[in-house]
């Protein structure tokens, strides 16, 4: 089925040379299940994958054993640790999962360097994609570093819901605080703030925006 899918989503490598594409039509066609463990912290990289649906998520486990989001691995995109790792020999410094259902072509480490040599298309395409995903972390860094806890909270909040004056997320608190890159207590006390002030109501494992034109206006500014 994958020789239907793909072209879709890599629009760039199915419109490339005839090398480029026979390597992405072999590749091997992987299934995987949610809460799948993908690669862990110390782990060689073997094979180059192309996600073709689901979710893979990426993070990275601190010294007090808290789990922060560096990134997400979506439909039409190559992880960037794992492009990272392939090309320079060097063992995942982050861990990952599937967060759905997930198919993937994969391609094995000696398949991948002989299309880096043999393939153009191929070549431009990692080193493109290796690129502006890079951008992507390093934004994702500067803001877990310098963008303020209450500032980034309320942002997930309105971005994760609808656009209605009022609508709920289904989270927990220390799914939040993944996402966020904190602490679970630190989302709970400024969550508890926010509905003080009027702005959300909490429930088991919901979060209801009451005025969601309240909180776009904090969304940027102190809270």
């Amino acid at each position: 089925m994958h020789e239907h899918t793909w072209p879709s989503l890599f629009p760039t490598l199915a419109a490339g040379d005839p090398a480029t594409r026979a390597v992405v039509a072999g590749a091997h066609r992987l299934e995987l299940p949610p809460g799948q463990p993908v690669f862990h912290v110390g782990a060689s990289c073997s094979n180059y994958v192309l996600v073709l649906t689901g979710s893979m998520r990426v993070q990275v486990i601190g010294e007090d054993g808290r789990a922060a989001l560096l990134y997400r691995v979506l439909p039409g995109e190559a992880c960037v640790l794992t492009t990272c790792c392939i090309l320079s020999g060097d063992s995942y410094p982050a861990a990952a999962y599937t967060e759905s259902q997930v198919t993937a072509l994969s391609l094995t480490k000696a398949v991948f360097d002989r299309a880096l040599e043999e393939a153009p298309v191929f070549r431009r395409f990692v080193f493109t994609n290796l690129g502006a995903r890079m951008a992507q972390v390093i934004t994702r860094l500067e803001e877990l570093a310098f963008r303020p806890i209450d500032r980034r909270l309320v942002d997930f909040l309105l971005l994760n819901t609808g656009q209605g004056p009022a609508a709920t997320i289904t989270a927990t608190h220390q799914e939040i605080a993944v996402e966020l890159g904190t602490a679970r207590e630190v989302v709970s006390r400024h969550l508890k703030r926010l509905e003080a002030a009027g702005l959300v109501r909490l429930g088991r494992a919901s979060i209801e925006l009451l005025d969601r034109p309240a909180l776009a206006r904090i969304g940027f500014g102190p809270l």
